[in-house]
């Protein structure tokens, strides 16, 4: 039989490929070969180099997935199993949070029992809404690990494993709930809340490599059911885990976009996405349960995403590093998780809190932390008279109102910045303060159109290269820095290009980790 699918040798031959001039020169040309050269290869071989650091970085996180019920129904939704099912294979933990309003709503709506009860944007629900929801949730858990086990079983398949390295979707009391009570008078029954997340259950879970799957519905201490808001229940289990990473999944695609340059804004810091949702009156309520304090005629897809944020924001104040809210399309959660463009809005923590600009009042402060550096000679003279006279270039990172950190940022023309005098003070070094202030500034050029940021140094440039600059000679440097030139240091200069704040946000996740 074998010999029958046999290739007899003398039928092969091996022959040399023949590049063209065109395509000599783009093989020589090794920084642009993976851009332009014409075999198919070059294309997957630069993504898959780009998405090799994603992988590395997400493996071993835990990483908190919300599935709202209409997802169920959508055209998409087993390619998206296979995409979390793909998430786990490459190395991360995984709780999926699922929920199932949009069944119940329906049921409520064929008894004639529409609109539900609500006070203070927080619905109430009662013993035979809660009958419902116990149906409901049931059917919606056994769907997802319908689905799910399916897309598991064909990644391990193809793997090679056997049936007794599959992994378990797991659902069990990985949480207890207790009653959001009585709210001025009023009464919400059966609606619940989060009260303690089983934290080593779930890391044992974990542990033997399986995924957690928790519902909607949460059992007290005393074995009473509530219904639990699932996006509330999503943000406080991935708070109380202190996942790397919370990820809801939109039922209509929405993005954020600048006013004032048209341009889509793809990441916020905490800070700013706060007031975001300040601006449109969207208010944390008891319990982490969103809601807009006054009646709005926005549109569904613009108020689903201020109420994501804002469970969002929920989970990055409990200790979750990042929140990505990722729009309804196929593999938009690899695109988002594994390329460095992603399609989703990305909400993080505030890296640079305790960072400002500097004023007069530090000048003894930035004085006692440059001068050893100046006498060692890894940085120019600073006298505490140029540095008053400069101090509207100085950023200073403080604690406890000490500078632990500075920093200088100077402004050239033709979108051209210098970053000098970077200087952590030796008892707060290797603590991601060095990065975080030039984090700050390489932002803070984003924001004035300066992408073309460099560095002079004499010591410490293993420390920019590690950090994406290249090294460059004095001809780079915009016309009115090369005068200023110093050739007697004879200090290195290195570059560094930033398009636009994906370029941050992939350095921040080398080190922010």
């Amino acid at each position: 039989a074998e010999d029958a699918l046999a290739i007899p040798p003398e039928t092969i031959d091996i022959l040399p490929v023949h590049l063209s001039p065109d395509e000599q020169a783009q093989y020589e040309a090794s920084e642009d070969l993976l851009k332009q050269y014409s075999y198919g290869m070059a294309p997957f071989v630069n993504m898959f180099r780009g998405s090799a650091m994603y992988i590395a970085r997400h493996r071993n996180s835990v990483i908190v997935f919300h599935i709202s019920g209409e997802l169920l129904e959508w055209p998409g939704f087993a390619d998206l199993m296979n995409d979390i099912a793909l998430t786990w294979l490459l190395g991360t933990k995984v709780v999926l949070v699922i929920g199932c309003r949009c069944f119940v709503d329906r049921r409520l709506m064929s008894m004639g029992a529409w609109p539900p009860d609500r006070y203070a944007g927080v619905r109430i629900t009662n013993l035979e809404t809660l009958r419902i929801v116990k149906e409901e949730a049931g059917f919606v858990r056994f769907e997802v690990e319908r689905q799910l086990a399916r897309a598991l079983r064909r990644g391990m398949y193809s793997m090679g494993a056997d049936d007794s390295a599959f992994p378990n979707v797991v659902s069990g009391n990985f949480y207890t709930a207790q009653p959001f009570g009585i709210v001025d008078g009023v009464d919400h029954q059966y609606t619940g809340m989060l009260r303690k997340v089983e934290l080593e259950k779930i890391r044992q879970a974990h542990s033997v490599n399986d995924i957690v799957l928790l519902t909607n519905l949460g059992a007290s201490p005393s074995g009473e059911i509530f219904n639990v808001n699932s996006e509330s229940l999503a943000s406080g289990v991935a708070g109380a885990l202190k996942a790397s990473k919370i990820i809801f999944f939109s039922l209509a695609a929405s993005e954020l976009r600048n006013i004032e340059t048209d341009k889509i804004i793809q990441g916020l810091k905490y800070s700013d996405a706060e007031r975001l949702l300040q601006r449109n009156g969207v208010v944390i309520r008891r319990g982490g349960y969103a809601a807009i304090e006054s009646d709005t005629d926005q549109h569904p897809a613009i108020i689903e995403m201020l109420l994501k944020m804002g469970w969002s924001l929920q989970a990055l104040k409990n200790g979750v590093k990042r929140a990505h809210i990722i729009p309804p399309r196929n593999g938009a959660l690899i695109h988002e998780l594994y390329t460095r463009d992603g399609c989703g809005t990305l909400i993080s923590r505030d890296l640079y809190e305790g960072i400002r600009s500097a004023n007069v009042n530090d000048v003894a402060g930035l004085f006692e932390l440059v001068q050893p550096l100046v006498l060692a000679g890894t940085l120019v003279e600073r006298t505490k008279a140029s540095l008053e006279e400069d101090i509207h270039s100085y950023f200073v990172y403080t604690r406890d109102n000490l500078i632990v950190a500075c920093a200088q940022l100077h402004r050239y023309e033709d979108g051209f910045a210098e970053i000098g005098c970077l200087v952590v003070s030796k008892e707060y070094r290797s603590q991601g303060r060095g990065d975080a202030m030039l984090g700050f500034l390489e932002r803070l050029c984003i924001q004035t159109s300066l992408q073309n940021v460099f560095v002079l140094s004499t010591q410490t440039m293993q420390f920019f290269v590690e950090r994406g600059f290249r090294e460059v000679g004095v001809e780079a440097l915009p016309p009115s820095r090369q005068a200023k030139y110093n050739y007697a240091r004879r200090s290195k200069i290195y570059m560094k290009r930033i398009k636009d704040d994906r370029d941050l946000d992939e350095d921040e996740l080398r080190w922010d980790r």
